[in-house]
C-alpha cells in the first residue's frame, strides 16, 4: 500500500491546482458562514447567555435509560429580516443526549423564524460545513487524481442534478412508474459518469454494456425470487421516512444501490486487462480469462465488505437502540436490518456476476485473432 502512495507523481502542476483549489475553497467557506441572504429563514447570532443554563429534571424510563433536560437562556442578534440588528432573548430546551435537540454555544450562527414578534430558534447554519467537507474532498481529488478530478467534480455535479429530475418525475408520476424511471435513471448517470471521465471510446462501451447487463441482471434475479416466495419476510414498513408505497422505494434503492459497486468493478476489470492486452498482444483467451478472473477475486471481497460495513454504519444507531429497548434480536434484525442485508446481497449478486461479464467484454478488445497457444493471425 506504502509503496503505491509513494508512486503518485506529486508534481508541481497538482500542487498549484489543489492550492488554488484550497484557496478558493476557503474563501468560499467564508463566504457561507458569513453570508445571511437566500436562506428560509432569518439568521442571528448567539451574543451571549442571559443566565447560567439550569437542570429542568432527571429522567429514567421503564428501560433504566438516564437523561437529563437542560434550558438555556440566550441573548440572540437578528442579523436579516426585518427584525435585523435587533436582541432578542429567547430559551432552549435540551436533553444530555442531543438526540433531536441541541446545545447552543455562544458566538454560533443560527436560523430563527418568528411567530408575530417572538423568535424561536429552528437550527444551527450549517452550510459552511458542507461547503468546508467539499473543499477538502476536491483538495484531495486534485493531489491525487490530477487532470481527470475536474472531469470527476462535473460528473458528481451532473449525476446529482439529473437525479434530483429523476426523483421529481417519480414524485409527479405518483410513483406508478418507478421501475422504468429508475432503470432510466441507471442507463443515463452510468453513462454520463463514465464518458466524462473515460471519454467516448470502445473501451468506455464495453465498461457501460457490462454495467448494465449485470445492474439489470442482479435486479431482476432480486424481483424473481421476490415473486416465487411471494416477498415473504420483507418488512416493507422498515424502509425510513416512507411516504409513499415503501415496496416501489425498495425496488428503487435496489436499482440505484447496486450501479456504483458494480460500475466501479466493471471499470477495473476492463481497464486492466486493456492495460494488459496491450502490453502483451499474442495473450490467449484462456490467459486473458483466467487474468480477468484473478482481477475479479481480488476486487469482489473488498467491494462487497465495503457495501455491508456502509449498511451497517448507517444502521448502527437504529440497531442500539432497539436493543437498549431490550427488544429481540429477531424484531430487532427485521426492523432495523433486514431491508439493509437484503439491498446488500442484491448488490453483491451483481459484483459477482459481473466478473465474468466484464471479462468477457474484454475479449473484444483484442487486436487480431488469437488461438490458445498466443499466436496472432
Amino acid at each position: 500500500m506504502w509503496s503505491k502512495i509513494k508512486d503518485i507523481p506529486f508534481n508541481k502542476a497538482r500542487i498549484i491546482a489543489a492550492s488554488i483549489v484550497a484557496v478558493v475553497g476557503i474563501v468560499l467557506t467564508l463566504l457561507a458562514f458569513f453570508n445571511v441572504n437566500g436562506l428560509p429563514n432569518e439568521v442571528a447570532t448567539i451574543s451571549g447567555n442571559t443566565k447560567p443554563t439550569v437542570l429542568l429534571q432527571k429522567t429514567t424510563d421503564e428501560f433504566e435509560h438516564n437523561d437529563e433536560k437542560y434550558r438555556q437562556y440566550l441573548d440572540i442578534k437578528v442579523l436579516t429580516g426585518t427584525h435585523a440588528g435587533k436582541t432578542f432573548q429567547v430559551t432552549n430546551d435540551y436533553l444530555a443526549s442531543q438526540l433531536n435537540t441541541e446545545d447552543y454555544k455562544v458566538g454560533q450562527r443560527v436560523l430563527v423564524s418568528f411567530d408575530g414578534a417572538k423568535p424561536g430558534l429552528v437550527s444551527p447554519k450549517r452550510d459552511w460545513v458542507l461547503v468546508l467537507a467539499l473543499t477538502i474532498m476536491c483538495v484531495i481529488l486534485v493531489m491525487v487524481v490530477g487532470k481527470k478530478s475536474f472531469l470527476i467534480m462535473i460528473s458528481m455535479i451532473l449525476n446529482m442534478v439529473l437525479f434530483y429530475f429523476f426523483v421529481v418525475f417519480d414524485v409527479a408520476e405518483n410513483s406508478t412508474k418507478v421501475v422504468p424511471i429508475y432503470s432510466l435513471a441507471v442507463l443515463v448517470l452510468s453513462l454520463l459518469s463514465l464518458a466524462l471521465v473515460q471519454g467516448i471510446h470502445k473501451k468506455m462501451w464495453l465498461t457501460w454494456f457490462a454495467t448494465i447487463i449485470g445492474v439489470f441482471t442482479s435486479f431482476l434475479i432480486c424481483w424473481g425470487v421476490m415473486q416465487l416466495t411471494h416477498e415473504s419476510g420483507i418488512r416493507y414498513e422498515a424502509v425510513d421516512f416512507a411516504t409513499q408505497n415503501p415496496k416501489t422505494l425498495f425496488l428503487a434503492q435496489a436499482l440505484i444501490g447496486v450501479l456504483g459497486a458494480v460500475m466501479d468493478e466493471a471499470t477495473d476489470i476492463i481497464s486492466s486487462l486493456s492495460e494488459l492486452i496491450e502490453h502483451q498482444p499474442t495473450i490467449s483467451l484462456k490467459q486473458l480469462w483466467q487474468s480477468g478472473r484473478t482481477i475479479g477475486q481480488e476486487i469482489m471481497g473488498p467491494l462487497i465488505n465495503v457495501l455491508v460495513l456502509i449498511f451497517m454504519a448507517e444502521a448502527l444507531p437504529m440497531t442500539i437502540l432497539l436493543i437498549r429497548d431490550l427488544n429481540t434480536i429477531n424484531y430487532t434484525f427485521e426492523f432495523a436490518l433486514s431491508i439493509g442485508i437484503l439491498q446488500s446481497l442484491i448488490s453483491a449478486i451483481g459484483i459477482v456476476l459481473t466478473v465474468p461479464i466484464a471479462t468477457g467484454f474484454s475479449l473484444l478488445l483484442r487486436k487480431g485473432k488469437v488461438v490458445e497457444s498466443g499466436v496472432v493471425k
